[in-house]
């Protein structure tokens, strides 16, 4: 088939749900504009956004996204409101949510544990003391590890492991540095990968990696200009994905980086529709990434809700269709 009939065929493709890997796509936006809120992906798929100012309120309000219908669904409120707090899925599927400040801006050490079976929450194991702006994510063996952030009202260098089966804290190796509004997720080798934010007291673009086995952490190749206030998961190809923020400065970005173990280097990916900052994402289930909310395009809240498709995971439906017209014709 020669180029003009290969364009003909994607242009009379019947399947539109083929998208260029390396490019972001709009998304039904949130019911509200909404920053420094919580979210992660669910084990069928959904996404639970939790909290966080809305319409320019602190906020307890819970909304669940489904990609297989671009359209969000109100769950049960949390049982106070939280911005400034952490979140992250379990291995049973329910989600923990850590700390936060509630609408008078006074910091909290309570932790709350949703059941999506049930729609409802649960208080767990208090943190050991107060946290908000810090770093969390669930390990492979079903431990939660919570970083840095402002603890007891102090910046701090603190590290505590969650474990769903005691309901019980424990104190891990500290950050080499106090560390607040940083990034972090988990690894699919159980390394946890911590960058950026405000390393003591300073807007920086050190990266940390933390091995369990170890207890221990390690510098990695630091990010290209300092950055906080920014999203970050992991791919499913292993890397390690971090969007906007407030890069170089104080000024917010578009700038998109993936980071690379096996070779311990970023490399630019296209960048965010527009600048981005205080914003949450999550990888979904077919490898793409949910990038909701946060201040869109200068120091305005927003609703906006974009999907990134990295070039190493093109959703597979529309891509069959593909192949399928191309070799029929």
């Amino acid at each position: 088939m020669d180029a003009v009939a290969y364009a003909l065929a994607v242009v009379a493709l019947p399947d539109a749900t083929y998208v260029v890997p390396g490019s972001w796509t709009i998304k039904t936006a949130l019911p509200a504009p909404r920053d420094l809120h919580g979210q992660s992906t669910l084990s069928d798929g959904t996404v639970l956004v939790t909290g966080g100012r809305v319409s320019g309120l602190v906020s307890a309000d819970v909304q669940s996204y489904d990609p297989s219908t671009n359209a969000w669904t109100t769950k049960t409120a949390l049982p106070a409101t939280r911005y400034f707090h952490a979140q992250s899925t379990l291995n049973d599927g329910t989600v923990l949510v850590t700390g936060g400040r509630d609408a008078s801006g006074v910091a909290t050490a309570d932790v709350q544990q949703y059941d999506p079976s049930t729609n409802a929450w649960a208080a767990k194991t208090a943190l050991p003391a107060t946290r908000y702006a810090h770093g969390q994510s669930t390990r492979s063996d079903g431990t939660v590890l919570v970083t840095g952030g402002l603890v007891a009202g102090v910046v701090s260098a603190d590290v505590q492991q969650y474990d769903p089966s005691t309901n019980a804290w424990t104190t891990k190796t500290a950050l080499p540095a106090t560390r607040y509004y940083h990034g972090q997720s988990t690894r699919s080798d159980g390394t946890v990968l911590v960058t950026g934010g405000l390393v003591a007291g300073v807007v920086s673009a050190d990266v940390q990696q933390y091995d369990p086995s170890t207890n221990a952490w390690t510098a990695k190749t630091a990010l290209p200009a300092t950055r906080y206030y920014h999203g970050q998961s992991t791919l499913d190809d292993g890397t390690v994905l971090v969007t906007g923020g407030r890069v170089g400065g104080s000024n917010a970005s578009a700038d998109v980086r993936s980071y690379d173990p096996s070779t311990n280097a970023w490399t630019i990916e296209t960048a965010l529709p527009a600048t981005r900052s205080q914003h949450k994402q999550s990888t979904l289930n077919d490898g793409t990434v949910l990038v909701t909310g946060g201040l869109v395009g200068g120091n305005t809240v927003s609703a906006d809700v974009r999907s990134y498709t990295p070039a190493s995971t093109a959703p597979t439906p529309g891509r069959a269709t593909l192949l399928g017209y191309l070799a029929a014709n």
